[in-house]
């Protein structure tokens, strides 16, 4: 029988491709076996117009509820492709989520409001003028142009769809909104969230399927933080196949990040990914 499901992400570009391949490939397909997906990864642009070149691949997330594929599948979950599935541990995504309704994590509760405003602030300071500040979740909308009428964040990393009920929200998001300016803004991330919560169609899942690695970090490493390595330092290591013990501890601290996520979210760098010993499936395999 056809799986009805489908794991689908976007890896457009060479680097991209071969990260995603060498890093996420093995334990996606772990997942997908153990659950009944089938898993598809897109390595070509699915809109190559001159406005689709000027902006961030990640608005194409919009699209793959409109491709040839998607009406084979009742339900479709979308997943950033610098993110790692903890296939030992992580339940059926889909399971508890109406095929009415698009499942996702809430962003500003995760894991609990309190830690998430405690994490913000160390980022904000960190980062300091560079940084868009956002103190609530009514001005991740208002700082975009948008209406503050939400105090929810969907966070667009990971996401279970349905292709009959949600083609049009996220296709009026692609059509309808224009990139604001890069990273900083989030690409598609405000808007999506926005229309989808307008839409009254959110049901909201376990934040550790979508575990942020640098809100992690923040919360519980700081030192690691004021300590950090220089990640090219580090990929020049991983590139020799020299010893590095200066990733013992880092490497021991995003392993235990792991074992305790679903899915692992990078948010953007596959250094610390290169770090994470998959085969870990207990607190006791994290050892320095």
């Amino acid at each position: 029988m056809a799986n009805k499901k489908a794991i689908v992400t976007l890896a457009i570009g060479e680097k991209y491709l071969a990260d995603w391949q060498r890093l996420c490939q093995p334990n996606w397909q772990k997942y997908a076996d153990k659950h009944g997906y089938d898993l598809i990864c897109i390595d070509k642009p699915l809109d190559n117009s001159e406005r689709a070149q000027k902006r961030s691949p990640s608005w194409q997330k919009c699209l793959i509820l409109s491709q040839d594929f998607s009406p084979n599948y009742e339900q479709i979950v979308w997943i950033d492709s610098d993110i790692l599935i903890n296939a030992a541990l992580a339940p059926c995504i889909v399971k508890d989520v109406p095929v009415d309704k698009v499942g996702a994590v809430e962003e500003w509760s995760a894991p609990t409001p309190e830690l998430f405003k405690q994490t913000l602030e160390r980022k904000y300071e960190h980062w300091g003028s560079s940084a868009i500040v956002n103190h609530t979740a009514q001005e991740v909308y208002s700082n975009y142009g948008l209406p503050p009428d939400f105090d929810q964040v969907v966070h667009a990393g990971v996401m279970v769809m349905s292709p009959q009920y949600h083609r049009e929200i996220l296709e009026k998001v692609y059509y309808q909104y224009e990139d604001k300016g890069g990273g900083k803004w989030n690409y598609e991330f405000r808007p999506l969230s926005w229309e989808l919560l307008k839409a009254g169609c959110v049901h909201w899942i376990d934040y550790r399927f979508n575990a942020i690695w640098s809100d992690y970090l923040f919360l519980n490493y700081p030192f690691l933080v004021t300590q950090e390595q220089p990640r090219l330092l580090r990929k020049l290591y991983s590139i020799l196949k020299v010893p590095n013990n200066g990733n013992k501890v880092l490497r021991s601290c995003v392993t235990t990040a792991y074992i305790n996520s679903f899915f692992l979210h990078f948010a953007g760098g596959t250094a610390d990914m290169e770090l994470v010993d998959l085969e870990a499936n207990s607190w006791s395999d994290c050892k320095l």
